[in-house]
């Protein structure tokens, strides 16, 4: 007789193919946490990396990328979406990461679990609400992904 397993997401998750891509916070090791900007102080030095989001939720992202990620580091990420002129800017720290595929043509792919702390400089745990007449949880995460929840069900 199988198990069942347990299903351990706290949120729905939607799926989605965008590109994104992301900043390590703090590339240097040391036990004061700080960032290193241009000097005209716009922008991080740090290097870019690029990746390709899975699915998301109201407090978090899953994506693809050849980078290894370690559980804690501080991303800067944007979100590239085809309705938008604008990325969609967050910041987020990593949960986990994995290798998910085997070295092809000397690169590796790691999947990488993030949960988002802003969107647009607004924090995400001050967002979440629960839409009663729906149903369901929502935040300003989805919204900038999705809309406004109420408006994307009168366009279905």
């Amino acid at each position: 007789m199988q198990k069942k397993s347990r299903e351990k997401r706290k949120y729905l998750r939607f799926d989605m193919d965008a590109k994104i891509y992301f900043r390590v916070a703090y590339d240097i090791k040391t036990k004061v946490k700080f960032r290193v900007v241009k000097k005209e102080g716009r922008g991080a030095l740090s290097e870019k990396y690029q990746g390709l989001s899975k699915n998301i939720n109201i407090e978090g992202l899953r994506f693809s990328s050849e980078k290894r990620l370690k559980i804690g580091e501080r991303l800067y990420i944007e979100l590239y979406l085809p309705k938008l002129k604008k990325p969609v800017c967050m910041t987020g720290d990593v949960r986990w990461s994995r290798m998910v595929s085997s070295r092809m043509k000397g690169r590796y792919k790691f999947d990488t679990g993030v949960r988002l702390i802003s969107v647009f400089g607004k924090l995400v745990s001050d967002s979440i609400y629960f839409d009663k007449k729906n149903q369901i949880l929502w935040s300003i995460v989805l919204d900038s992904i999705f809309g406004n929840f109420r408006k994307l069900m009168r366009h279905k």
